[in-house]
């Protein structure tokens, strides 16, 4: 990439080698140390690229080994501006557009957030928005090392982040925690107990610190201590001679119930597309919408979905300067009513959709008792869904037993 730029940039010929003694033509031209590349034999010629420097001890080389040669194109900036030397609206255009592109690239354009889980990716853009860093700050003025302490002090739950500024793209790299009062109880050396966060039935326990006060199989309800953080030191004799207070830590998984209850209407609307569509362009500058001219037409129901590209040259270096465009598709609007079965089936598919969520959020789901009930104008799903899940909540131990 670098080395077609620079040759871009300096002016490059192609050149057809015929006649003979062009293996010591060539020969010549590397004891000379002159660059020529894309070395190809064709038919009784050789072809190949030189440099615009180069081009300028062929003729002496040529006359010395009898071959002869022809260029075939003249490439790079140069040469452009030899062609267009006359046409200097052309030319101020162009350095105009050169130089933009250089301003431009002195400014952020464009943010990313990455590995965005619990936080979602427009939470993270609009508090870099409220520290000021957003479309159109100076480069200069970004200091990704300060930014990153400040995600660390401001989010307890996010264990890392890294800022990554390439060109005029920030991007930011986070990676979260599962539980927020876990991660602020191994931060911070305060005893505490974990809890029950709800009712249910310890599947497995495992303690790493503190005293558990719940075994498998045993039912708990909310706020019940599982693994106190009060930790008894008894003499040899047994008697408990002082009471000291740690960080309650440890593994719990228990069964719990998820309460489901999901309805909608035996009524629904069917959409039919037509076939018909047309396209809307806009162009985003800075903070101002132009409407590029196009076709366009009404239709009474129709879809639209919006496709924002970003200009950018390269995968680094972005410009304030997006396009818009917007499908309407037509479609017809008719009403229907769901069969039983019908019903029954898109009852399921939401409640899969509904498990699915659990599902990624490490829960395992051990019992489904959702019922489905249809009458004439509503289905209904109603029901537990028996889980295993992680259990346990961090409870700050405040003031010291008596």
């Amino acid at each position: 990439m670098i080395f077609s730029i620079l040759h871009f940039l300096s002016g490059y010929c192609k050149v057809i080698l015929s006649g003979r003694n062009q293996e010591r033509f060539l020969n010549i031209c590397v004891s000379k140390q002159i660059l020529l590349w894309k070395l190809s034999r064709q038919d009784a010629h050789y072809v190949f690229f030189v440099s615009r420097a180069g081009m300028e001890d062929l003729e002496d080389i040529s006359a010395k080994t009898g071959c002869s040669y022809r260029i075939i194109c003249k490439k790079g900036l140069p040469f452009l501006f030899y062609r267009y030397r006359k046409r200097k609206i052309l030319l101020a255009a162009f350095l105009i557009s050169v130089l933009s592109l250089y301003v431009m690239s002195l400014f952020l354009w464009q943010i990313q957030a990455v590995g965005c889980r619990s936080h979602s990716p427009e939470e993270i853009l609009d508090y870099l928005e409220e520290q000021g860093i957003k479309s159109g700050r100076r480069l200069s003025g970004i200091s990704c090392h300060q930014l990153e302490e400040q995600i660390r002090r401001d989010f307890k739950d996010i264990a890392w982040v890294s800022c990554d500024l390439k060109g005029t793209l920030l991007t930011v790299t986070i990676k979260e925690t599962l539980d927020k009062e876990a991660l602020l109880s191994e931060t911070e050396d305060v005893p505490c107990n974990l809890v029950a966060s709800k009712k249910g039935t310890i599947d497995s326990i495992v303690v790493r610190s503190g005293s558990a006060l719940v075994k498998k199989g045993d039912k708990v309800k909310r706020g019940d201590v599982l693994i106190s953080g009060e930790v008894g030191l008894y003499d040899d004799s047994g008697a408990l001679t002082e009471t000291a207070l740690v960080k309650a830590e440890g593994s719990i998984f228990a069964i719990t119930k998820i309460k489901y209850e999901d309805s909608f209407s035996m009524l629904h609307y069917e959409k039919r597309y037509t076939g018909r569509s047309f396209n809307m362009y806009q162009l985003l500058a800075g903070n101002t919408l132009i409407n590029l001219p196009g076709r366009k037409e009404t239709y009474r129901y129709y879809d639209e979905k919006t496709k924002h590209s970003v200009f950018h040259i390269g995968p680094q270096l972005y410009l304030p300067v997006s396009l818009h465009v917007t499908t309407r598709s037509e479609c017809l609007i008719t009403e229907k009513m769901y069969s039983e079965s019908q019903a029954m089936k898109e009852a399921e598919k939401r409640l899969a959709v509904f498990l699915e969520e659990y599902k990624e959020k490490g829960v395992e789901i051990i019992e489904n008792k959702v019922n489905i009930q249809c009458d004439a104008d509503t289905c209904t799903a109603k029901g537990k869904i028996i889980v295993r899940e992680a259990f346990g909540k961090i409870q700050e131990i405040t003031a010291a037993p008596e």
